[in-house]
């Protein structure tokens, strides 16, 4: 048999495929019709099961017999984050906070099923979630989905800040070290990156790295600010919109932050667009709505969106080591670094 690092895309998928089918006898989903949705870390499958056992609950904003499975990509999280994630959203789920995807425990009772076939080296960490309905909105954003997606953070950060996690279990952290100096996931950690930096990125991300330090010494981590947080929550990624309400998908980049951090990131990639002002205003009138937000909050918006770039930017660096000639690199370059530090150095200029 070929070694599986030598096979091509569709190789690879081949044998995915063999693995999924594993899963899902594991949920008793044996014979039911899946096919690829992406492969991006995570290789996820869409799966149409509507004639077999009906799973979970029988909530409106869940597609009946379709679901979500992930195959883990065990160089991302471990499978205690992946537990702690999906103990989240069953907590979520249960007490009807707010519409996420609902996992699904296989016959052993377990939201965590751990498989392997012959073709891939190591065992995978495999989850099934229930298929969230709604769309999302690549054209045609208005005010009105920022505000949707504003109460439903609200709701979500309300949660994590009343909720106990497992002490067992844990998860990223977009604390100072999570941000500045461990491995963000190219395999090379943050602090190494440091000394690599050009300088016309160096200086200001310093200054950003300082002030967030600063931030976090007088904030603290107290439940009432820092908690489980969603971590990459966008109108233009993670977001569906379904009758006028948000809904929050694909958890896996999750983990302990700020909640002003979290919000922070929802308006990452609007910041140019002339809209801008009326999105923001929006997003925190959503919010306002569940969840109230003082105004030395509201003025760490623009520093967290900021350590985010220092953060992203850290990445770029970091995947340069471990990826030298990696087709990707000028695009990363320019999005990360480039981009992120116009942002910056905005920020700091007061504009």
């Amino acid at each position: 048999m070929k070694p599986f690092d030598d096979l091509q895309f569709l190789g690879k998928v081949r044998r995915f495929r063999r693995l999924a089918e594993v899963a899902l006898g594991s949920y008793g989903l044996t014979g039911a019709h899946f096919r690829l949705v992406r492969v991006a870390g995570n290789v996820v499958f869409r799966v149409h099961a509507p004639k077999m056992t009906l799973f979970g609950t029988t909530k409106e904003q869940y597609e009946d017999g379709q679901y979500l499975l992930r195959i883990h990509d065990s160089l991302e999280q471990e499978s205690d984050a992946i537990e702690l994630e999906m103990r989240w959203l069953a907590a979520l789920c249960r007490e009807n906070r707010v519409p996420v995807p609902e996992p699904i425990p296989n016959m052993r009772g377990r939201l965590v099923t751990r498989c392997g076939v012959l073709g891939i080296p190591e065992m995978r960490d495999c989850t099934l979630l229930r298929w969230l309905k709604g769309r999302r909105i690549a054209q045609g954003i208005r005010p009105s989905h920022f505000r949707a997606q504003g109460r439903a953070m609200a709701q979500l950060h309300n949660h994590a800040a009343g909720w106990q996690p497992p002490k067992s279990l844990t998860k990223r952290r977009f604390d100072y070290d999570g941000l500045f100096n461990d491995d963000a996931g190219a395999g090379f950690p943050n602090r190494a990156v440091w000394p690599l930096l050009p300088d016309r990125h160096s200086q200001v991300y310093r200054v950003i790295a300082a002030r967030v330090k600063r931030l976090i010494n007088t904030c603290g981590k107290g439940p009432d600010v820092f908690g489980l947080i969603h971590g990459d929550c966008g109108v233009d990624a993670n977001v569906l919109f379904w009758k006028g309400e948000a809904h929050i998908i694909d958890f896996d980049g999750s983990g302990f932050g700020y909640y002003m951090y979290d919000l922070a990131l929802a308006l990452e990639h609007c910041w140019k667009e002339k809209e801008y002002p009326q999105f923001r205003d929006a997003l925190l009138s959503g919010y306002a709505e569940h969840r109230m937000v003082s105004n030395q909050e509201l003025e760490q918006l623009n520093l967290f969106r900021a350590a985010f770039y220092v953060y992203m930017g850290l990445w770029t660096i970091a995947m340069d080591q471990t990826y030298p000639d990696s087709p990707n690199k000028a695009a990363r370059h320019e999005k990360w670094l480039d981009y992120g530090t116009g942002f910056i150095q905005q920020y700091l200029d007061g504009r």
